[in-house]
């Protein structure tokens, strides 16, 4: 994300004005996970503030990883002590179907763990090689078969692989990937669960945001008291902008006003935000941010516009 992430917490990034930790949680609650432990890294009182509000009442913990720069693999090395048995990791920047943890889940039992949920390379991932078609043993890790199979981000656990975790560090290596490899490398026997049907995004981009966000829009997954445009359906503001004003669906507004502007077709305007004459199309907005001009694919936060590649910005 780059100096996206330096301003604001990657767990925090708005998605249809929702935060990508709310869209993990609700999934995972959904599947049937009650009890949670958030490790926090970068701004981490951010994030554990936000969850400890928004999540009141929530069996949840927050634990902060001292390490968190070396790798993913420190901060679920973090977490030692706060899980015993089987539990499931999942990574805080994705934005998944609840089937996909739900059917890990359901799967544990049968396949016994490590065990990961796979999907299609179109989305990101880390490449595995297998033995079966929806479900089987992982071959290789960071090498495919020729089937675009990759790892999805979602893994069920148990608490001795911490110390895979532990030797995978000592070689130095920082990742959860390079320590399920190592698992493999000796003889593990680590399962999947193929996913190739469900909907997933790996938010690791400007332009991933912008994706998850169409995504959640036009599904209908948006927070209650935003105002939400069915895809396809246009209507007038009126009370919120003057009568020249249309939302071309789908579009999300968490506060603000429009004034004289065609939105869409895919926008997420969170946050107190004003439009005046603006011509918008695919963009996510957060924080105070006012768009003054003419935009396509682009990510606002406070004023600062981060551009998507190969797009870019008309006039802001």
């Amino acid at each position: 994300m780059g100096m996206l992430s330096r301003l604001y917490p990657k767990p925090l990034i708005p998605v249809a004005g929702k935060p990508l930790i709310d869209w993990v949680i609700s999934s995972l609650l959904k599947s049937g996970v009650e009890r949670f432990v958030v490790v926090v890294g970068h701004m981490g009182g951010l994030v554990a503030r936000h969850v400890k509000e928004a999540w009141c009442g929530l069996n949840v913990e927050c634990v902060q990883a001292k390490d968190y720069l070396k790798g993913a693999g420190c901060s679920l090395l973090a977490a030692e002590g706060h899980v015993s048995g089987e539990f499931l990791l999942c990574p805080a920047d994705l934005v998944f179907d609840h089937e996909i943890a739900l059917g890990l889940i359901k799967n544990v039992e049968r396949l016994g763990v490590p065990l990961i949920a796979t999907g299609r390379s179109e989305r990101g991932g880390t490449a595995v090689s297998t033995s079966g078609r929806k479900c089987g043993e992982v071959l290789r890790i960071g090498e495919g078969d020729g089937s675009g199979r990759v790892c999805v981000g979602l893994v069920a656990l148990d608490s001795s692989f911490f110390n895979y975790i532990k030797r995978s560090l000592m070689e130095g290596e920082g990742s959860v990937v390079s320590a399920l490899k190592m698992y493999v490398d000796v003889g593990g026997k680590l399962c999947f669960v193929d996913f190739s049907m469900n909907v997933w995004f790996d938010v690791d981009t400007p332009s991933d945001i912008l994706d998850a966000n169409r995504y959640a829009l036009t599904a209908g997954l948006v927070p209650e008291g935003g105002m939400y445009v069915p895809p396809g359906d246009v209507m007038s503001v009126m009370g919120v902008a003057d009568r020249e004003s249309t939302l071309v669906g789908p579009v999300l507004l968490l506060g603000g006003s429009v004034e004289g502007s065609i939105l869409g077709p895919n926008v997420s305007l969170s946050g107190n935000v004003s439009c005046r004459r603006a011509v918008v199309s695919d963009v996510v907005a957060f924080g105070g941010g006012k768009l003054t001009g003419v935009t396509r694919r682009v990510v606002f936060f406070d004023g600062v516009s981060f551009s998507v590649r190969d797009v870019g910005v008309e006039q802001v």
